[in-house]
Formats: structure tokens, sequence, C-alpha cells
């Protein structure tokens, strides 16, 4: 096989930097660069063009592709320095993480190990932009990059047949020459017209998923090969023997459309970073903007002095940075998110210094394991699957070992008092009922209850259904549910683009329909809640983007219970809740091991109540209340928090499910308040309770 390599592009380890920032920017919660993941589209297009460049020279070269030698090399480039990590990312876990989350991790661990982190997410409907705080969530990109790079090769060879040019010996002199360019030329057919296929087949299925199954478009190689797709066309199209201009002179002269192609690319890349956020439907349509940025900044610098070559220092800081774009990639997040666990108000501020304090074991990682294990090369009589072998092994034995972890884990649990906080961490009512579209089978209570009163709103709705459902057995009701989870029963349509814009509409669509119900309906009271952080809170973070004013919820809240009351239906208002703002349950494990670094688990009643959400559903209530209609509000909060500071357990019980909802057992044990608290309300209203 040929060893030659094509120059060394410094324009493209200088995107690499531009890439791994973009993304730890994001990881970072840094409001300006919300769409800083797409970063990792960049890095596809950059290892499908680096990919299929080495695999074209080769085939060109010796009419085949050895793959045993191919393996061996994306196995000394990705897993050596993964496989580190992952193991350290393990020990911290056993150190620091709650007893009660480990077995969940050891899981994702041992997909991990396995290249199939990205399907596991995608199984489980991981929202990759909903804060998840597995440490291993990022690898999802990296599972994708393995099994591209397992199939890639088979791809390519298949379709250099398809394209007419079989495996042929090489030749000496001016035949081995024409030999070369014939095999070149079928290259260009085959694998070009094959690719071109494969990209607008994998774009579509990107497109259709991001709509039906958002999780696989997100994280499901079929979604994400046409990106992967775009950098192997750019191999075949673009000259591989000329590197960018090095002199000032040179540059001079050779600045031109090469040039300007690459500014583009990096204002398109900027455009995306900045304007996309949590609420663009991605990848589908939206990751366009990226992937034809990158390719544009790849094709400007085959020719002549790109944008991001030179010698300045931004230039200089960017390879340096690509050159260890992908140890810090693999080293930050599960720093970034062990650091959030251990201290959850570290904002903004602390992920970033976080980040950085990562390039110290990502510099240690590069010099110590990634360098080693590029330069390492089997001899002439050697195995060439050595490397291939022993990568194998390797993630095998971290695959058993994480599996190991797993059952101790679970032991642990439920041999000692963190199965109560593990029985915590699902403490719910049970139902089918979210978003459903009739109520007819979403009756709580005494199904044959005279009285009717019905609970609709978001999650922050149904948490109480405990206490309701309760209350309706023992007192007659028949007890209706209308919840979405997501959906807040403020009908104000800057909340059409909460999560996005699809979800928008489907809640809006959602509410029309319950409060028409509700009319319908004419329960006794309509019982109506919803989560308090729909409304900005005015603090730094990327979330802002994506919540709404106070004033603008008012006007929602006003809206729905003008309706409902204009319509003869009482509406009972639940106010929000203090939230912890940490994982109580995580909490309370990580105290009952007395682990390191573990924190006190209660917070400031001031601080987990949200102000200015509760102050305009007051006024919301008040408005109604002064134009005689039948609404009112109640408040549970010094239940919750009977005190300045708010505990995590009262009594036997824990209060939280997470860090913001209330536990079913919890609030079915606080019924008796909620009750005569409602009986209060429903009087003034002229409604008597049975």
């Amino acid at each position: 096989m040929s060893t030659s390599r094509p120059p060394f592009r410094t324009d493209l380890e200088a995107l690499r930097g531009l890439a791994i920032l973009l993304v730890v920017a994001y990881h970072a919660g840094v409001p300006a660069l919300a769409g800083g993941f797409v970063g990792v589209d960049v890095f596809f297009v950059l290892s499908g063009f680096f990919t299929t460049r080495l695999l074209v020279r080769e085939y060109a070269a010796t009419g085949s592709v050895d793959l045993a030698a191919f393996y061996g090399r994306r196995a000394r480039r990705l897993l050596p320095a993964l496989l580190v990590v992952v193991a350290a990312t393990l020990a911290a876990v056993w150190t620091l993480y709650a007893p009660i989350d480990r077995a969940a991790i050891a899981a994702t661990a041992r997909s991990v190990a396995l290249g199939t982190a990205n399907n596991a997410f995608a199984r489980q409907s991981v929202n990759y932009f909903g804060g998840a705080d597995s440490p291993f969530l990022h690898t999802w990109s990296l599972a994708v990059e393995q099994q591209v790079s397992l199939f890639g090769p088979l791809l390519f060879l298949a379709l250099a047949a398809i394209g007419g040019w079989t495996v042929a010996r090489r030749r000496e002199g001016a035949a081995a020459s024409e030999e070369s360019s014939r095999r070149a030329a079928g290259l260009l057919r085959g694998i070009g017209v094959g690719l071109a296929l494969v990209a607008a087949l994998s774009f579509a299925a990107a497109v259709w998923l991001t709509g039906t199954e958002p999780s696989w478009a997100f994280f499901g190689s079929a979604a994400r090969a046409w990106e992967f797709a775009i950098g192997g066309l750019l191999a075949l199209l673009l000259p591989t023997d000329a590197a960018p201009a090095s002199s000032t002179a040179d540059a001079e002269t050779r600045r031109g459309s090469g040039w300007w192609f690459q500014v583009a690319g990096l204002l398109a890349l900027a455009l995306a970073a900045i304007v996309y956020d949590r609420n663009t439907p991605y990848p589908g349509f939206a990751a366009l903007l990226p992937v034809l940025g990158a390719a544009a900044i790849v094709a400007g610098g085959a020719r002549g002095h790109g944008a991001l070559s030179g010698d300045h220092a931004v230039a200089r800081a960017l390879r340096w940075l690509g050159t260890l774009s992908y140890s810090w990639y693999l080293w930050h997040w599960p720093i970034v998110v062990t650091a959030a666990v251990l201290w959850p108000s570290i904002g903004v501020a602390g992920r970033l210094a976080w980040s950085v304090a990562a390039l110290g074991p990502a510099w240690l990682t590069l010099r110590l394991v990634e360098r080693p294990a590029r330069g390492a090369r089997t001899d002439d009589g050697g195995s060439p699957f050595g490397w291939p072998a022993a990568a194998l092994a390797g993630c095998v034995a971290l695959a058993l070992g994480a599996g190991a972890l797993r059952q101790a884990a679970v032991r642990h649990v439920k041999t000692s008092d963190q199965r109560r906080f593990a029985t915590a961490r699902h403490d719910r009512m049970t139902h089918e009922c979210w978003g459903a579209k009739t109520s007819g089978t979403c009756v709580f209570g005494d199904p044959r209850g005279a009285t009717t009163v019905a609970l609709f709103g978001d999650s922050h709705a149904e948490h109480w259904l405990g206490a309701v459902d309760r209350l309706g057995r023992e007192r007659g009701w028949r007890v209706v549910l209308l919840v979405n989870g997501g959906c807040p029963v403020s009908d104000a349509p800057e909340l059409n683009g909460w999560r996005t814009a699809r979800r928008g509409r489907e809640c809006a669509a959602y509410r029309e329909a319950s409060v028409r119900r509700l009319i319908a309906l004419r329960p006794a009271v309509a019982i109506l809640s919803s989560w308090d952080e729909y409304v900005t809170r005015g603090q730094e973070g990327r979330a802002e983007r994506s919540r709404i004013s106070p004033e603008a919820w008012g006007r929602g809240l006003r809206s729905t219970y003008g309706r409902l009351a204009g319509a003869g239906v009482p509406v009972v208002a639940i106010r929000g809740t203090p939230q912890a703002g940490f994982d109580v349950p995580a909490c309370l494990s990580r105290r009952a091991d007395r682990l390191p670094l573990a924190q006190p688990c209660t917070f400031a009643r001031s601080e987990g109540l949200h102000a200015a959400a509760r102050a305009a559903q007051e006024a919301a209530v008040r408005d109604a209340a002064a134009r005689g209609l039948r609404v009112r509000a109640v408040d549970m909060a010094d239940v919750v928090c009977p005190t300045a500071r708010c505990a995590a357990v009262q009594g036997r019980r824990v209060v939280y499910t997470d860090d913001n909802h209330l536990a079913a057992s919890f609030t079915r044990a606080a019924a008796p308040i909620l009750g005569a608290r409602l009986d209060g309300a429903a009087r003034t209203l002229g409604v008597r309770l049975p």
C-alpha cells in the first residue's frame, strides 16, 4: 500500500480548534453561542474528508484497500484515549457520584466501550438539549464516528466495484501511471455518484426523523452519515497534492476565491452558533448551514492562502487547540458535568473555568496516550491485526468491568438505606395520560363519584395528582386528569417556541382542546397549575432565550382563566412551589454514604420560589376576580417548605423526585391540607365540595 501522505493542512487543524471551541462554549452554557453544538457537525465533515482522501490515495495506487491496516489506524486514533478517559470517569463516578446513579452511568459506559452509546441514548429518548447530566453524553458522536469507520471502507470498496473498477496489480513505469489514472477516474464515477446518493438518502432520513423521532435524528448514524459523505465528496473533487501558501508574499498573490470561500464558511458557522439554540429542530434542514460552511472552509483552503492559514496569533492558537481537540473533547464534558453535579450553582463562569482546567489532562493524554498510540506501527513481518485486536480486547475488558460495576451498584442500593432514595427518584403516579387526546380513561379518585373535579396543566399540575386522587377516593370526587409535560396552562403565544416550534404548536393545540373539554365537562372545580420556570429569572444562561417575560406569562394566564371562568367553570390555581435547584435524591444518596464533597441537601426558600412568576400569577387572579370571574388561588409553598431553609426530607418522606417535582407520596400525605385550602377557595366561588 501507499505510505505517502497528503500535505498537512494547517487551516484544517485550525478549523478543528474552532470546532472544539464552539462545542466547549455550548456545553458551558455561553448564551451568545447557544448553537455551539454545530461544532460536532464540523468534525463529521472533516472526518469524512480525511478518511476518504486516504482511501482514495491507497485505492488509486494499489487497486485495493488494506482493511486491517485501516482499522488499525482508526483504532490507534480513537480508542486508547477514549478508553483512558472512560476508565478515569468511572473511577470518579464511583468516588463522587450518588450510589443510586452509578448503575445507569456504568451501563452507559458499557455502551461507550462497545461503540453503541448513540443508539443507547436514542432508545432512551435522551434530550441532548435538555440538560442531561450523564458524564458520557458527549460520546454519542464518537460512537457515530466508530460506526462510520467500521462500515465506511466497506461501502467505499463496494462503490468502487460498482463503478466498474476492480482490484488490479500495480504495474511499473508508464503503465502504472496509466492504471492509477484509470482507477482515479473510476473512483470519481463510482464513489462520487455513490456518496452523493448516500448523502441524499441520509439527509432525507435526517429531515424526516427530526420531525418524527428527534432522538434518532440527533444521535443516529443513519441521520448523520450525509455529513461524512459531504466530506468524502470534497476529498474526491479537491486536489490533494497542494498545500496552502505559507509566505506573506505568496499569500497576497494567491488570495482569491478560495480565501473568500473560507470567509463565507466561517460566517456560516458563526451564524449557526449564534442563531441556533435548543429550540432549533436539529439536525434536519438546519444542519445544512454548518455542514456547508465547513465544506466551504475545506474547499477554500485547498489552494492558496486561506483565512485560517498564516502565522498570526489567532491561527496559531486555533491550531494548538486543534491538536488538542480530541483529548479536550473527551475530557471537558465529564469534568464539567461532575463539577456541576457536586456544585449545581456553578453557572456559566464555573463551567468555563472547569472546561479550561480540562486542558491539563487533555495535554497529558495527547502526550502520553494519543501520540504514542498513533505513532505505533506494526513491523513488516508482524500481524496486521495487532492493533485492532488489542483495541478490541481493551473495549471488551472495559465493557466487562463496567458491567461488573453496574451489578455492584445495584446490589449496594438494594441492600442499604439507598433503596429509599432510589425509590424517591421514581415516586410518581403511574398512568398513561400524558397528552391524552381523550380523558375517558384518565379518571382517578372515585370513578363513580357524583362530583367531578378536573386537574389541568403540565407536570407541576400532575405532581399534585397523589393528593387530589386521595381526596377523590375519600370524598367521592371523580377526578379527570388533563396533563401534558412541558405544556403550561398559560395561553401565551410567546410559549410556542419554548422548546421547538413544532412542540409549541402541539402544546397550543393540546391546551385549546383541553380548555374546550373542560368547558364541555363543566366540573365542580377545575384545578390548574404549571411550573413557574417558563418565565425568565433575568439570570445568565442559555435557557433564557427560550423563556418568556412575566408580563407575557400573566397575559396568557388571564386568557386561560378568563375563558374557563367566563364559560361557568370555577377555577382554583395552585401556585408554584419552591424548587430545590439540585437533584434531591442524588444529594441525599451522596450524604447517606458520606462521600467526598457531599453538600447539605437544603436550600433557601426565597431562592427556590420564582418571585416574578408568582407575582404575575397573583396579578392575573386578582384581575379575574375584579372582573367578577370565579377564579381563586391556593398556595402550598409553606407546606413544601415551612421554614426559611427548605429541607429535602420531611419525616421519612423525600419531598422531591428530582430538582423540582414533588414526590407522589409527599403530596398524598399533604392531601388533608390541600383539601382544606381547596374547600376555602371553592366556598368563595360559591361551590361546596363534598
